[in-house]
């Protein structure tokens, strides 16, 4: 609960918001409300209310799908566009993200912003070309790598995320997701995603990223470089991700050791990598 908070925002411009933020260190966001009520911050005193910014719509075009922040985690699962995108692989990693409930209330991007090390949705998002616009107070766009990257300083200058766009795969493309758990519907301990495309029968494009093996999710680069234009087969594949996974420098918990995250994120990146390979040859979307 939020015991000490005694003033209410709703502004109608994201504008607005992200000056009433930014002008008080007790003030914050309030989106699905999710994560902070469950914090109950006794620091709080104010909370802004996004309801009003216009920031819960889901618009596809030729080009690809726009995802306001305020988009519950639920509603891009149950879009006939968003949910099925990139071989359906957007809709599947906010299926691990919580709780159908918790779906239910969570946003986009609270989501992105609390993102732990092994969140199925930055990972997902790292490998599909995606964009994320959001205001501090003026309005930026950034690749999801750059975003990543600078994370904790958007946080800590109280920006607000307002939009992640995400571009429509191309012919002859595909992406995949794996993932390891407890159970079969629970959050990940690691998970992997790929996605490639295809000309001339060789990889022209290859994106691989893992999650839980490091502080955050990350793309293999390495990989990457190695992999494109070659004819993949699972020993090409697992000889390309040894030098990126040698790199990587997981941290144990009661969940899974280091040594097993390691070991998971090689065997999931390789999964991956070879379900989107054929999808792509195939020209299955």
């Amino acid at each position: 609960m939020l015991r000490n908070v005694k003033t209410y925002y709703k502004p109608t411009t994201v504008e607005e918001a992200v000056m009433l933020v930014q002008s008080n260190s007790a003030t914050i966001y309030l989106g699905g409300g999710a994560w902070i009520v469950a914090q109950g911050d006794p620091t709080l005193e104010a909370v802004v209310d996004l309801q009003k910014l216009g920031l819960a719509e889901i618009a596809g075009d030729v080009d690809g799908v726009q995802m306001g922040a305020q988009v519950t985690l639920q509603e891009l699962i149950d879009h006939t566009d968003a949910g099925k995108l990139a071989n359906g692989v957007l809709g599947q990693a906010a299926s691990y993200t919580q709780s159908r409930n918790l779906r239910e209330q969570g946003t986009l991007g609270g989501t992105l912003i609390v993102a732990g090390a092994a969140d199925p949705l930055t990972t997902v998002l790292s490998v599909l070309d995606a964009q994320v616009l959001y205001a501090d107070p003026e309005a930026h766009k950034a690749p999801f790598a750059s975003f990543i990257a600078y994370r904790d300083r958007l946080i800590k200058a109280q920006a607000l995320i307002v939009e992640v766009r995400v571009p429509r795969p191309s012919a002859r493309s595909a992406a995949a997701f794996e993932v390891v758990g407890r159970s079969p519907k629970d959050k990940p301990i690691v998970c992997a995603a790929a996605y490639i495309k295809v000309e001339e029968g060789l990889p022209a494009l290859v994106r691989v990223a893992v999650g839980g093996a490091g502080e955050k999710p990350v793309r293999l680069l390495k990989t990457e470089q190695l992999l494109k234009g070659k004819l993949l087969t699972a020993a090409k594949v697992t000889a390309a991700l040894q030098p990126a996974l040698a790199v990587l420098k997981p941290q144990g918990d009661f969940r899974g050791s280091a040594e097993y995250r390691l070991e998971m994120a090689g065997v999931l990146a390789r999964r991956a990598l070879l379900e989107a390979w054929e999808k792509a040859r195939r020209g299955k979307q």
